[in-house]
């Protein structure tokens, strides 16, 4: 399968400056960005705002690193080192077929040859994410596609609240942002036999348990805590997994 002609038919399909065997086109309100390596193309699409040097700088990190990405046995890979004026993004994300729809409809070989980028940061990934939580990463959890958005900082997590009812489903820690962390941990105090646990990007565990007082059990052991200062270990354990304690 000749790669670099299918890049180059694509509808105003025209070739990146400076970068061999890239291309670049526009459908309706996306841009799209691509460069062949070996027997695979590395794509990036865009919907909306769009930035040439910060597509430019996403392909040629993973085409410098292709075998880093194409020879990982993950189903989503990250590259650090991602710099581009104007914008904070420090990593390129990448996942393949299995993961993504890209070109699913019109042309499944090169759906199949496809592994799909898009910026991000470092603090929204583990490296451990399973097939089921790469594909709601991509599908749902980082709008892989809008330049402009917030990071959304790694976590699992599960719950149980004896007082309000609410649980997560089943007996693993899922996926979640910190906003539904701080709002269970929020809801802990007077709740005897309550329970809140989570799960930092770098495996840490901590689990906050109500009975006669708050305590929370982490990798250093228990300690008995307040409501705020729950919330505040919880902030620094995800945005700052490195200094949590």
């Amino acid at each position: 399968m000749d790669l670099t002609s299918k890049l180059a038919a694509q509808p105003g399909a025209e070739p990146v400056p400076g970068v061999p065997d890239a291309w670049h086109w526009s459908r309706m309100i996306f841009s799209f960005d691509a460069v062949v390596s070996g027997d695979r193309v590395l794509e990036m699409r865009v919907m909306g705002e769009y930035d040439p040097a910060l597509a430019r700088a996403v392909l040629e990190l993973a085409r410098d690193h292709a075998e880093q990405v194409l020879d990982g046995d993950r189903p989503l890979m990250t590259l650090d080192g991602l710099a581009c004026p104007g914008w904070d993004f420090d990593t390129v994300a990448a996942v393949g077929p299995e993961v993504h729809e890209y070109h699913s409809q019109e042309d499944t070989d090169l759906h199949k040859a496809t592994v799909a980028l898009f910026p991000a940061w470092r603090q929204e990934f583990a490296g451990s994410e399973s097939l089921a939580e790469a594909r709601h990463q991509f599908d749902r959890g980082l709008q892989p596609t809008r330049l402009r958005r917030d990071p959304v900082p790694f976590l699992r997590m599960r719950y149980r609240n004896e007082r309000t009812g609410s649980h997560s489903e089943g007996p693993d820690r899922g996926l979640a942002t910190l906003d539904v962390l701080r709002h269970e941990l929020s809801l802990l105090p007077g709740s005897p036999g309550s329970h809140v646990e989570w799960e930092n990007r770098l495996g840490a565990v901590f689990r906050a348990e109500c009975d006669d007082t708050l305590t929370v059990h982490g990798p250093d052991g228990a300690i008995r805590t307040t409501g705020d200062e729950l919330v505040a270990l919880a902030d620094q354990s995800v945005l700052r997994p490195e200094e949590a304690v």
